[in-house]
């Protein structure tokens, strides 16, 4: 049956079938799941264990080589960061790109670990696997209120969860901020020395009386009842009111008598958070996959303002992301785009074609956009920038087939064929080479379905929408299009003579080429040559920054700063950054990087000298004035500060774009090569900020204890370490109930004998057995010495990664500088054996995200040469179109630097897109060629009326495409500039020498030459 002929016969069923695609489309429109960025995998698992007191190289040691060691085994694994400091090791696992079902490969991660559990030392806490790394909390909320405690606020934030989790497609909701409550009991250690009281003897009296023990139950007649001894704490008044006995004397005093009794929270707190300079709690909520965000976030905003009315007076709720709005403002703008590409697509056809081809050829474009959006569900594609931009890029090489179907039907009406016979001869003959043309641009694209990288899942969509749009339209210009030709379209007069100066001057251009072919030819051969080797002096870039109105900070303080100390000088910069014009609120979290609230971000896991700050402004403009003033304000106010400063990134996160990692055993030779680096970044213009991952070294206070005296005191190593431990961190002896809430009580010496060390040697130190005490200096002396505030390896080697950001420069540009530089101290004789250098960051990202392209290319080349074999039947032809491909290099470097825009990873996808238009435009001018020889004309004659043909069809494609891409080069931001500029100029070029270079080829090819008879 042939479709065509179905769609007129059944015309009624067919504008029915046509109505339903329109609102299916308009319906998975409005219903589709929406996001601003794609979805891609993080493959990352952080194992973090605790190992009180000890140091980094210990932990490195006894902990972190131990568990990577098991972890190694894994046959997925990529690569293993590992970070040892005092007292905590962490470990991040990174899997291979090419895995996406994690959760088998999490499970046997477990496995792993738990075999090491039983090898580590004693008092370990841990290990314990994260897996959920790379959860994303897309709506954070900060709940304050001036005047209320921590203690109120969580009980605010609690309900608040609770209500929020009501909310449809909402997943998990975490809180952040949330001080654990502690009751400390503070002694004096010179009033237990005069009572003879050791804190081990109050350890052991609030251990017995707090116990809930059985007292067991007694047959009373027939009743069994169970006999409940007191002595649990019900109230702080009773743990206060604890009798505690004197040794070797009758009388007995109470715990008040000697200790304060104090309710307050954890000291010090790993983790705070401030909203806008006040302490405050987060919410974090996540969205159940397949749910949509912008829906999402209209009930919980919803919820929210409902609970506003029910708060006590004072609480605020406030955002600090809501990425509903910035999904809603990326999607707006980009149908902005689309509807103007749109627009500009009409305009153009109008000019070119006339209102009735114009009319027809323009109505492909919404039915194949609605019919791909419909199918997208299907598919596992939402709508997001990607996607969206994927329907722009499609535009104009859709139209290509409505347009050259609608001309060849309106060429047979001119020529006075059947008005039935003319519709299906022109499409019986042209679908093979449109469905050619279609798939040839399809697996132009095919190297993204199939790289296995962050980056390759980042733009799948790209392929997928591309796929379906084109194919979507050679199926509707089998049916659609001539359904309206056979309705709508009339015949013009003379439609066959190309009169008018626009056809002249074309076959004067074209007749000039072909008789000097070969001068042609080497022209062209030679401008494409130096344009490829002047394509180096295009900028180079990963991903460029996002263009959210919003600007972060990662601010660390020397390894060691105390967090109180820490949240003091972030409250600076804080303060600094909210008077700043256009400044909407300043959040921070303080002692970690909060949750993942986006999903290109790189987490920093507990540090105490570590916060990280999220400002929200008003328009972009202030972002980027705030990342100048705020470097200034942070270089000038906080010397010993390291802050970077930055905006958001696109794609797969890199974190700093210049990163050197130096590889090797020793740490004192790591240090005197990062020195070296250091120096070769510093004086290159266009660097910012230069620091290391390892930072700065920390002071660690020695006991040295003299074990000969201590066993005389029979006082061990360990009595002197809990001593030493209790009373100044303190140590957990018991808890308090209080309903199903479980707070720790901790004892501890009181504030002025703990903090600062000038009284240290003056600390009695307890046996544990005895009960005896003595000061500390009688049986240890004590002194500082430094120590590496974490030891970072990679792979089990020790890796001191040198990271710096720029301004005013692209980081491809700076590496090209810096590289030979760093490349040369290593070819020095003096550079140590067995450290190696690699270059990070946006390169090495780069690298790997094109390394996973060009694995696709050969599978790609080989579909796209089987489907122009399979056409043509011909290794000439085939060879002709391939030709066509190189010159566009032509007009990608010229217009690229023209236009100063960097050649990144969407450029890139530009490129094969533009190949794929190409080999379209190439297919079809071949094929009307191939079709007017069939016809019996001479070959030269075939050959000048089918390019005259083709023509229009081809500059209406590339005008089309090039107009419908301006406003995404405007407007579309620096994601989309770059790849839209490389299709505009180097379509814009590449399609006069496809009319110009195509036609030679073929004459050159096959010996077409003009005779006296042409």
């Amino acid at each position: 049956m042939n479709p065509t002929r179905w769609c007129i016969d059944n015309n009624r069923t067919f504008a029915l079938i046509i109505l339903s695609i329109v609102f299916l489309g308009i319906g998975t429109y409005r219903n589709i799941s929406k996001l601003e960025d794609p979805d891609f995998t993080i493959r990352v698992a952080v194992i973090s264990t605790v190992f009180p007191g000890a140091s980094p190289q210990k932990v490195e040691e006894l902990v972190t080589d131990r568990l990577e060691e098991k972890i190694r085994e894994i046959a997925e694994l990529d690569y293993i960061e590992s970070r040892s400091l005092s007292g905590m090791s962490l470990i991040y696992v990174h899997i291979q790109e090419r895995f996406t079902d994690m959760k088998p490969i999490w499970d046997r991660l477990r496995n792993k670990v738990d075999d090491v559990r039983s090898s580590l030392p004693q008092g370990v806490q841990g290990p314990f696997v994260n897996d959920e790394f790379g959860d994303v909390f897309g709506i954070v909320v900060a709940v304050s209120g001036d005047g209320y405690s921590y203690r109120e606020l969580k009980d605010v934030a609690d309900d608040v969860r609770d209500e929020l989790l009501r909310v449809d497609d909402v997943a998990k909701v975490e809180r952040h901020g949330v001080q654990d409550e502690r009751i400390f009991v503070n002694f004096s250690n010179a009033r237990l020395a005069e009572l003879g009281v050791s804190p081990a003897y109050i350890v052991q009296t609030l251990q017995q009386q707090n116990a809930i023990n059985p007292g067991g139950n007694a047959l009373v007649g027939p009743e069994r009842v169970v006999i409940e001894p007191t002595g649990e704490f019900k109230s702080l008044e009773q743990l206060a009111g604890t009798s505690i006995s004197l040794p070797g004397k009758a009388q007995n005093i109470q715990l008040k008598d000697i200790a304060t009794i104090e309710r307050t929270f954890v000291d010090p707190p790993s983790q705070l958070t401030r909203y806008n300079g006040k302490p405050c709690l987060m919410l974090a909520v996540s969205m159940a996959k397949g749910g949509n965000i912008v829906e999402m976030g209209d009930k919980l905003d919803k919820a929210l303002h409902e609970l506003q009315t029910r708060m006590p007076v004072g609480i605020d709720f406030d955002y600090v992301s809501f990425q509903p709005r910035f999904v809603d403002g990326a999607i707006g703008d980009f149908m902005i785009n689309l509807y103007e590409a749109f627009g500009f697509v009409v305009v153009v056809m109008l000019l070119f074609a006339g209102l009735r081809t114009a009319l027809v050829a323009g109505l492909l474009v919404p039915m194949a956009i609605c019919m791909s959006i419909a199918l997208m569900p299907f598919f596992d594609v939402v709508m997001q920038r990607v996607s969206i931009a994927s329907l722009i890029i499609a535009l104009g090489m859709l139209v290509d087939n409505g347009v050259v179907v609608s001309e060849n039907i309106l060429v047979r009406l001119g020529r006075g064929e059947d008005r039935m016979k003319a519709v299906i001869e022109s499409v019986r003959n042209l679908r093979m080479p449109l469905l050619a043309a279609s798939l040839t641009t399809v697996f132009a694209f095919m190297p993204i379905a199939t790289a296995e990288s962050q980056t390759g899942e980042y733009c799948l969509s790209l392929f997928t929408v591309i796929t379906l749009t084109l194919l979507s339209s050679w199926i509707l210009s089998l049916t659609f299009v001539p359904y309206l030709c056979f309705y709508v379209l009339k015949v013009k007069p003379d439609a066959q003579e190309f009169k008018g100066v626009f056809y002249s001057a074309y076959r004067g251009f074209l007749k000039l080429c072909l008789r000097n072919r070969i001068v042609f030819v080497v022209l062209v051969a030679v401008l494409t040559l130096f344009s490829m080797d002047a394509f180096k002096y295009v900028p180079k870039i990963f991903f460029p920054p996002n263009d959210r109105e919003m600007v972060v900070v990662d601010f660390w303080q020397p390894y060691g700063t105390d967090i109180g100390t820490t949240v003091d000088r972030v409250t600076k910069l804080e303060n600094f950054l909210r008077n700043q014009t256009g400044v909407d609120s300043v959040a921070t979290f303080a002692g970690y990087g909060g949750p993942r609230w986006y999903l290109a971000m790189n987490i920093e896991q507990t540090h105490p000298n570590y916060a990280f700050l999220v400002v929200n402004t008003e328009t972009l403009e202030d972002a980027h004035n705030l990342l100048r003033s705020a470097r200034r304000f942070v270089e000038t106010n906080l010397p010993d500060t390291r802050a970077d400063v930055k905006m958001l990134e696109l794609g797969p996160p890199v974190g700093a774009p210049i990163q050197i990692r130096l590889s090797g055993g020793n740490m004192d030779q790591l240090f005197a090569l990062r020195d070296k680096v250091e120096a070769v970044l510093g004086r290159t213009d266009g660097v910012v900020d230069i620091w290391d991952d390892w930072g700065e070294w920390t002071k660690k206070l020695v006991v040295d204890v003299d074990q000969e005296r201590a066993k005389r005191a029979g006082i061990s190593s360990q009595d002197i370490a809990l001593s030493l431990n209790t009373q100044i961190s303190g140590m957990p002896v018991t808890e308090y109930r209080e309903g199903d809430t479980l707070i720790p009580i901790v004892i501890r010496s009181v504030q002025d004998e703990r903090e600062g060390l000038d009284r240290l040697n003056d600390i009695n130190v307890h046996s544990y057995g005895s009960g005896l005490s003595l000061p500390l200096s009688q049986v240890a002396e004590t002194h500082m010495t430094w120590q590496p505030g974490n030891i970072r390896r990679r792979d089990q080697t020790r890796t001191l990664t040198v990271k710096a950001t720029v301004s005013g420069r692209f980081a491809s540009e700076i590496l090209n500088e810096v590289r030979p530089q760093v490349e040369a101290l290593r070819d020095k004789p003096d550079w140590p054996a067995g450290y190696t250098i690699h270059f990070g960051g946006e390169d090495e990202e780069a690298q790997k995200s094109e390394a996973s392209i060009l694995v696709g290319m050969p599978l790609a080349m080989a579909l796209i040469l089987i489907t122009l074999m399979s056409q043509f039947n011909s290794v000439r032809r085939t060879l002709i179109i391939l030709l066509t491909i190189p010159p566009m290099y032509i007009g990608i470097t010229w217009g690229m630097l023209l236009s100063d825009s960097p050649f990144g990873f969407m450029a890139m996808l530009g490129m094969i897109s533009l190949m794929g238009i190409i080999i379209n435009n190439a297919i079809i001018l071949i094929d009307a060629i191939e079709r007017e020889r069939e016809r019996g004309l001479a070959p030269y004659d075939a050959l000048l009326l089918a390019a005259q043909k083709r023509l229009r069809p081809i500059l209406m494609t590339a005008c089309t495409t090039v107009i419908g891409l301006i406003p995404l080069s405007l407007q579309g931001g620096e994601m989309w500039r770059p790849m839209a500029n490389v299709i505009i100029f180097g379509l814009s070029f590449a399609t006069v020498l496809t009319l110009g270079l195509c036609p030679v080829l073929y004459s050159l090819f096959f010996k077409v030459r003009e005779t006296k008879e042409s």
